[in-house]
């Protein structure tokens, strides 16, 4: 198959193919993913190389890299990566990918703390569920910045700059759990904090009548005036009727 790797093994032709140049060194960016590469070849003669990415294949020897000295953004994803010597050439470095590979320590990633340009490190890739042993530890990510303090971001968080409040958020927490965890003894007692809304503010309380009984009152003393006009009026069409009645009386006589 055109562009696919000899045996797992980077060649030129591949390199040809998959790129359209003709001149190894004139290349600037590659992808070559899920290639099943298990061998770099020839790719350290990609000399202008600034984009690459590898991630999804079977590399575990990353020698050929050293010379990529214009590198600037490495994708190395889903290998089986247990050594990053190698990469502490690569001082144009600004973003690293290494999440899902076989890193077991912060003590790999020591090689690559004199890369003053790098800004960006991922070692965990939580949408596609990529690790590696050393993130198991819970203070990694502590440790990792203490090393990298130029840092940018960190497994996709900003932690440093602007947006980075939330990292450090969950770094205070993660390292006040650490500090009560059985390991150090009981866990501390944890003042309670105050509710903001006082308790029974949301209980069913008696409804006040006083209002209720006052409005009734007043209605009643309405209903009997109304009914002693009534009674008056009745009275005066009686009275009105009968001398009527009378005056026909008279007139007939």
């Amino acid at each position: 198959m055109a562009g696919a790797p000899e045996n797992g093994r980077i060649t030129r032709q591949m390199l040809k193919t998959k790129s359209g140049e003709f001149d190894l060194g004139s290349i600037p960016f590659l992808i070559l993913r899920r290639q099943g590469i298990d061998d770099l070849g020839c790719l350290g003669e990609c000399t202008n190389l600034q984009t690459l990415d590898l991630s999804y294949n079977d590399i575990s020897r990353l020698q050929a890299l050293a010379t990529l000295k214009q590198l600037t953004h490495l994708n190395l994803a889903a290998n089986r990566i247990a050594s990053l010597e190698p990469l502490k050439e690569l001082e144009s470095l600004l973003s690293l990918n290494i999440a899902g590979n076989l890193i077991g320590s912060t003590d790999s990633l020591r090689c690559l703390t004199h890369l003053e340009d790098l800004e960006s490190l991922r070692l965990v890739d939580s949408v596609n569920h990529l690790t590696n042993p050393v993130c198991h530890s819970t203070s990694y990510k502590h440790t990792v910045m203490v090393m990298f303090p130029r840092l940018k971001t960190l497994d996709g968080e900003r932690v440093s700059g602007r947006g980075s409040e939330l990292f450090r958020i969950c770094q205070e927490l993660d390292i006040a759990i650490q500090s009560n965890s059985p390991r150090d003894g009981p866990i501390k007692e944890c003042q309670i904090p105050a509710p903001i809304i006082a308790e029974g503010f949301w209980d069913i309380k008696p409804a006040d009548n006083t209002a209720v009984r006052e409005a009734e009152k007043q209605l009643q003393d309405v209903l009997a005036e109304c009914r002693k006009l009534h009674k008056q009026a009745d009275d005066a069409t009686e009275r009105a009727h009968a001398h009527l009645q009378n005056n026909g009386t008279n007139h007939e006589s």
